[in-house]
C-alpha cells in the first residue's frame, strides 16, 4: 500500500438500492424482469476449467493471488455486480451457473434457507483454521447455519466516516454533517444499508436492522433533510466519492476505509469513527447451490486464506486482512489502518456487525421491504 494511489478500477463497492422485494424472492420469482441481470451461462471460456465468478470487483484479487489454477488449467470468468441485491436475484435465476460469488453479509443466512447455496466443506479448505478467532466469532451469525458454514470470511470493514483533517476537524458523530459550515461540502454514497444504520443511531435507534416503522420513518425523514439541506451529491460510488474528495468539494462524508488511501496526496483523508458507531461488516466467498465446480470453487478460495492471497488483497486494494498470519505480515500502512491488536474493540465499540432484516412482519417491526422503500422515497425526494 502506498500513500500516493489511484483509486484501483478493481473496487466499486457500493450497496445501492436495487428493485427486489422480498416477496418475489420468497416465492422464487425475484428475478423476473429485472434490467441488468442475465443469466451467466453461455459464456466463452478463458481457460480449460472456466469457474464463474460473480461479486464485487478486487475482492477477486485474493483469489486468484499467485496466477492460481494457471498450472492445472483453471481460471475465472467475472461478472462484476453494481449491486448488493444483484447477487441474490441472480442465484435465484440459477444458482448452479455461479461457482464462486461475494454476498452482502446480511444475505448468508437467507440465501442458506432459500437453498441457493453450498454448504461449506472446511475440510477442503485447511486455511480456514488460520482465520483470526475474533473475526469468526463476529461473523458466524450470519455465516453459519444449522451447524454449517455457508460463507467463508476474506475480508471486513466499516461505513465509516472520512474527512479532509485539512479542512475539517475530525467529527465524533454522524450529526455533524449537519454542521452549518459543512453544507454542501458532505456526501454520502448509495450504500441504503450503511446509510439508514448510521441515522438510524442518530435517531437513537439501538438495532438498526430491528427498527419498528415509527423508528423507520424518523431515520427516513433525517436522510430526507440531510439530502436536501446538507449535502453535496450522493456519490454512486466509491469512485465519484474519491473524485469529489480529491477536488475539495466534500470534506467530509460517509465512505468506508480504503477510500482514504485511494485520494493519495491529492487531499489529506482520515478516517473517524462516529460515537454511534458504523454499520461494521464480515465478507467472503460462498458457492452457488449445484455449482458444476464446486470442488475448484474450495480450491481458489483456499487459495484466497493463504497467506499469499490475503495479501494481495490487502496491497491491491487497501482492505484488511482475516488470518492471523496474514496480519502479522501485512505492511506498516496496512496496520496502521486496521490495527489487528485491537480487532475486538473494533468490532464492538467502532462498529456494530448487523444481522438480516426481518422478512415475515411481526408485530410494528418494519421488514426488508420496508427498509428498501425508505431509501426509495429518500432517493426521490
Amino acid at each position: 500500500m502506498t500513500s500516493d494511489r489511484a483509486p484501483p478500477e478493481a473496487v466499486t463497492r457500493v450497496v445501492q438500492y436495487f428493485p427486489l422485494d422480498r416477496r418475489s424472492l420468497l416465492k422464487g420469482t425475484a428475478a423476473a424482469g429485472l434490467a441488468g441481470v442475465a443469466s451467466l451461462s453461455g459464456r466463452p471460456a478463458s481457460a480449460a476449467t472456466s469457474l464463474n465468478y460473480l461479486g464485487w470487483e478486487g475482492y477477486d484479487s485474493f483469489l486468484a493471488a499467485g496466477d492460481f489454477g494457471k498450472t492445472d488449467g483453471l481460471g475465472l470468468q467475472k461478472t462484476f455486480i453494481s449491486s448488493a441485491d444483484e447477487i441474490v436475484a441472480k442465484l435465484r435465476l440459477g444458482s448452479s451457473q455461479i461457482d464462486i460469488c461475494t454476498p452482502y453479509f446480511i444475505h448468508d443466512g437467507f440465501l442458506a434457507g432459500q437453498g441457493l447455496l453450498e454448504p461449506i466443506d472446511l475440510a477442503k479448505i485447511p486455511n480456514f483454521s488460520k482465520i483470526n478467532a475474533t473475526i469468526l466469532r463476529y461473523c458466524e451469525p450470519n455465516m453459519k447455519v444449522d451447524g454449517h458454514w455457508y460463507a467463508v470470511p476474506m475480508t471486513y470493514g466499516s461505513i465509516c466516516m472520512l474527512y479532509n483533517a485539512d479542512l475539517a476537524a475530525a467529527p465524533t458523530s454522524w450529526k455533524d454533517m449537519l454542521k452549518p459550515e459543512y453544507k454542501g461540502k458532505c456526501a454520502i454514497t448509495a450504500d441504503y444499508v450503511g446509510n439508514l444504520f448510521a441515522w438510524a443511531r442518530v435517531a437513537g435507534v439501538e438495532q438498526p436492522n430491528r427498527m419498528t416503522k415509527a423508528e423507520l420513518a424518523k431515520t427516513t425523514e433525517l436522510l430526507i433533510d440531510l439530502k436536501r439541506n446538507h449535502l453535496r451529491t450522493i456519490a454512486s460510488s466509491y469512485g465519484d466519492l474519491v473524485q469529489l474528495l480529491t477536488s475539495k468539494e466534500v470534506v467530509v462524508c460517509q465512505g468506508w476505509e480504503p477510500v482514504s488511501t485511494w485520494v493519495g496526496s491529492a487531499a489529506n483523508i482520515k478516517i473517524a469513527y462516529p460515537e454511534e458507531k458504523s454499520m461494521g461488516f464480515i465478507e467472503g466467498y460462498a458457492i452457488g447451490k449445484g455449482a458444476p465446480h464446486a470442488v475448484e470453487a474450495h480450491r481458489f478460495i483456499n487459495n484466497a486464506l493463504s497467506e499469499q492471497g490475503q495479501l494481495a488483497g490487502a496491497n491491491a486494494n487497501s482492505m484488511p486482512v482475516v488470518t492471523d498470519e496474514a496480519m502479522k505480515a501485512a505492511n506498516a500502512a496496512n496496520k496502521a489502518m486496521y490495527d489487528y491488536d485491537r480487532i475486538e474493540d473494533y468490532l464492538s465499540k467502532k462498529t456494530m456487525i448487523v444481522p438480516m432484516y426481518p422478512l415475515e412482519a411481526k408485530g410494528d417491526l418494519a421488514v426488508w421491504d420496508d427498509y428498501q422503500e425508505a431509501w426509495e422515497k429518500v432517493i426521490k425526494s
